[in-house]
């Protein structure tokens, strides 16, 4: 019986499932994952799960209930391995062939690795999903000084979850600073003050030149000619989407699936979402792939509606958010090319938020521990507020006043 199926069990995938039943869909839905699991949620993969502050059962998506109650069909442990775009059926790596009268790929994004050539004989750990998460924690219990590679969000988050757990934890990044690739310098610069008066040493504008293996360790060596000692290493360099799969079955591809505004590919009745979609963005104007929660979300409720012949376009504000230690950073909006900042709040409270400027008006914020006025901001970019940089710098300006008579 064909209807809709789905490659992938993320936020994505799982979501589209939901939406889909939730808003009357009839026919059969199936989703196929190459993970043992049910649909869970990601972001504590490297906080609250990674330290066990939380069971597995409290970050499913749905119980296992849910999905025989709403006749969906949950394919764990399978591997596509042909999509037929034309005649619409798929086969597994077990050689089952499913018909299929829509079909999303949801395939999400894998971790960027180094390759063998580079560091050989070297065991270098990625963190991309609970079976990685698993697999650290078991050989992190002999683990007394794990390195990192990487001071992105993973690598930050993963840090702070170490030093919490006891362990003495030291970061590498190629940047000159932490964050480089998605914040201002004062953030990044307060980030660093904030890890290390933790305890975990930083070495920034640093490239690894050699790592060599002793007995019970490795020695690396940094292009500063600093020597590190570890015992463990766990990298997060990146991601890329996986989308051979789709490149495979003739749908086009660049930095992800291309989709329109509709999450639709070249071919109408296949899609895409979450992190494997470069999907067109109507309220920027351009596509652009998004590696977020709230971004596969914003999809899977976009692909529902083109399959029900509705007209949801992806709006969707690009925001982010991190937890490390106690603290919340929030992210909305693009701030490339921005030409001014300003800084609202007080950097030695611990309560501030980055607004970026450009030509004038406010483009992006970035909010520690502000939540009331960060989700102002968030709401008037996504509605397109046009908010003037002298405004914001108003001292006497207050953010909720933004959706108030008094605006």
């Amino acid at each position: 019986m064909s209807g809709v199926i789905i490659i992938g069990s993320g936020h994505a995938g799982c979501n589209t499932a939901i939406n889909l039943r939730r808003s009357g869909y009839k026919d059969n839905i199936m989703i196929f994952s190459i993970e043992n699991e049910l649909p869970y949620h990601r972001p504590p993969l490297s906080k609250k799960f990674f330290k066990g502050d939380i069971s597995f059962e409290g970050i499913l998506i749905k119980n296992e209930s849910f999905y025989s109650d709403n006749n969906i069909q949950f394919k764990a442990n399978s591997e596509i391995v042909e999509v037929n775009a034309k005649e619409k059926y798929l086969r597994t790596c077990s050689g089952d062939q499913y018909e299929f009268s829509c079909l999303v790929f949801a395939t999400g994004s894998s971790s960027r690795v180094f390759s063998e050539s580079v560091f050989p004989d070297i065991d270098i750990y990625y963190l991309r999903n609970i079976a990685d998460v698993n697999n650290i924690n078991i050989l992190l219990k002999e683990s007394k000084k794990p390195l990192l590679i990487g001071g992105g969000y993973i690598g930050l988050e993963l840090a702070a979850s170490m030093t919490e757990m006891g362990m003495p934890v030291s970061i590498i990044e190629q940047e000159e600073r932490l964050l480089k690739r998605v914040t201002a310098p004062v953030m990044s610069e307060f980030y660093k003050d904030l890890h290390e008066s933790r305890g975990v040493q930083i070495f920034c504008n640093q490239s690894i030149k050699t790592i060599n293996k002793l007995d019970n360790e490795y020695e690396v060596l940094t292009s500063d000619g600093n020597s590190i000692k570890t015992d463990f290493i766990i990298a997060g360099i990146g991601a890329i989407p996986n989308d051979e799969l789709a490149q495979e079955a003739g749908i086009k591809c660049k930095n992800g699936i291309l989709v329109d505004q509709y999450c639709r590919t070249n071919i109408p009745y296949i899609f895409a979402a979450g992190d494997c979609a470069n999907a067109f963005n109507d309220l920027y104007g351009f596509s652009m792939r998004v590696e977020s929660v709230p971004s596969a979300n914003a999809h899977a409720k976009v692909v529902t509606s083109s399959i029900l012949g509705n007209e949801i376009t992806n709006r969707e504000l690009p925001w982010f958010w991190s937890d490390q230690y106690e603290f919340k950073l929030q992210m909305a909006g693009l701030s490339e090319g921005y030409d001014e900042i300003h800084i609202h709040g007080k950097i030695e409270e611990n309560a501030f938020m980055a607004c970026y400027g450009k030509e004038g008006s406010l483009i992006a914020v970035d909010s520690v521990n502000m939540p009331k006025n960060f989700n102002n901001y968030k709401k008037a970019l996504a509605n397109s507020m046009r908010l003037s940089m002298d405004l914001i710098k108003d001292p006497n300006f207050d953010p909720s006043s933004i959706f108030s008579a008094s605006y």
